[in-house]
């Protein structure tokens, strides 16, 4: 008999009839198996050549027309937007592709690095209730700044759940069941929350673009990254092939054609459209953890950093940047006493300190740049940092990030002048 195959590709789309639901239509997507996408340089150079079928005229034509509709969205009022405006519940759930990037594409037995990205859904969050345009309207051309009313924006939840990163040896083991060893990160999950103004951009004084993202609890919140000599120069090898690909011919001060264009008609002072969205976006990662492994799969060190924190903005005011870094630690995992074992450390009376963020944060860097043209500003913070000398274990890891650059031969070890007779004796066990 026939033997039915589940589709792989769902799409679904239901209008919903007026005052009954909240929002008019809905759209559901569902891919069940993942595609497999090869890298390959120069195939991707000859179709985006292929697809650069406009010349610099037609580009700023076209630039010109966008700017145009612009203008005439300012003569609408927000009333009538908000009137016309039709809202769509989204539910998409992918089995997200896989990007294979090979060392080498014309040998079957090439090292390959493979970024998986696991599950993906992205739900629209529609909000219960809701306002009449013309309340709306009102809470738009209101004075405020920040983050506007909740009914001012469709809201979006980005979930990517078993993300991995693979660094195989060759295609035929990728095949089969990838063994741990060959994991760089295994089952991370990112949880991202996008938010976008309803509203023409220059309408309002809120921010217009929200982006919120941090680690998922579903992968416990951290990050976790294994590496070994032979992947890191592996991954080194896989990287220098993909930069020897063909680059994108630039304009005259090294920007791209097609965005050289885009903005060549515009008058002397003048930004491009995009620069008016005010934008907030921040990313925190909770918690990272690098495990350094030695040729034989014997541990070497662990890097352990928490509270990483990056938040960017930009307004009509100029844009900027913040980065914190909370707490970091490096364990040394040869060390036979414990109490010796930790090389570094961040603040480490923090605990007693009893001080906030502010204060007990190890890092914190802030870049501020002004519209206006004056000059940029650059704010660094650094607390208390403990530093353990051990010359056996520095001049291990030294020639662990000496191997990608020292290739098949093995590089000249330190002498006892530069790291101690013990680091010397481990150099010199090393090269045996």
């Amino acid at each position: 008999g026939e033997v039915e195959v589940a589709p792989q590709w769902t799409f679904r789309l239901l209008h919903c009839p007026a005052k009954l639901q909240p929002v008019d239509q809905r759209l559901e997507v569902t891919v069940a198996t993942p595609l497999e996408l090869v890298h390959n340089a120069r195939l991707l150079d000859r179709v985006r050549r292929f697809l650069d079928v406009l010349g610099e005229s037609e580009r700023a034509e076209l630039a010109q027309l966008v700017r145009q509709q612009a203008e005439s969205l300012r003569e609408v009022t927000l009333e009538s937007v908000l009137a016309r405006r039709k809202s769509t519940d989204v539910q998409l759930r992918l089995a997200a592709p896989r990007l294979i990037l090979p060392q080498d594409l014309s040998s079957p037995d090439t090292g390959v690095l493979v970024l998986d990205m696991g599950a993906i859904s992205l739900a629209s969050m529609v909000a219960q209730g809701g306002e009449t345009a013309a309340a709306a309207a009102a809470d738009a051309s209101a004075e405020g700044s920040g983050d506007g009313p909740e009914w001012l924006y469709d809201r979006f939840a980005l979930s990517i759940s078993s993300i991995q990163v693979i660094l195989s040896p060759s295609k035929a083991s990728l095949r089969a069941a990838p063994e741990r060893a060959h994991y760089l990160v295994y089952e991370l999950g990112v949880d991202v929350g996008l938010q976008r103004c309803i509203l023409p951009p220059s309408s309002h004084a809120f921010n217009h673009v929200v982006v919120s993202g941090s680690l998922s609890e579903a992968s416990s919140q951290s990050l976790h990254l294994q590496l070994s000599p032979e992947q890191l120069r592996m991954a080194a090898a896989i990287l220098e092939s993909l930069q020897s690909g063909t680059a994108e011919p630039a304009g005259e001060a090294g920007v791209p054609a097609a965005l050289a264009a885009e903005g060549a008609d515009l008058p002397a002072g003048a930004q491009p459209l995009a620069t008016i969205e005010r934008t907030r976006a921040r990313f925190l990662v909770q918690r990272v953890r690098l495990s350094l492994v030695g040729r034989e799969g014997a541990p070497l060190a662990s890097l352990h950093a928490g509270g990483i924190e990056l938040t960017a903005h930009r307004d009509m005011s100029g844009q900027g940047a913040h980065f914190r870094l909370d707490e970091l630690y490096v364990d040394d995992r040869t060390a036979a006493d414990p109490l010796r074992s930790r090389l570094v450390e961040s603040n480490p009376s923090r605990a007693s300190a009893g001080g906030g963020p502010e204060e007990s944060s190890l890092v914190q860097l802030q870049y501020l740049r002004s519209a206006a043209g004056a000059a940029d500003e650059l704010h660094v913070r650094f607390n208390r940092l403990h530093l353990e000398w051990n010359p056996a274990t520095i001049t291990a890891l030294l020639a662990f990030f000496r191997s990608p650059a020292a290739g098949a031969a093995a590089a000249a070890p330190p002498d006892a002048a530069s790291l101690g007779a013990p680091a010397a004796a481990a150099a010199a066990a090393a090269a045996a």
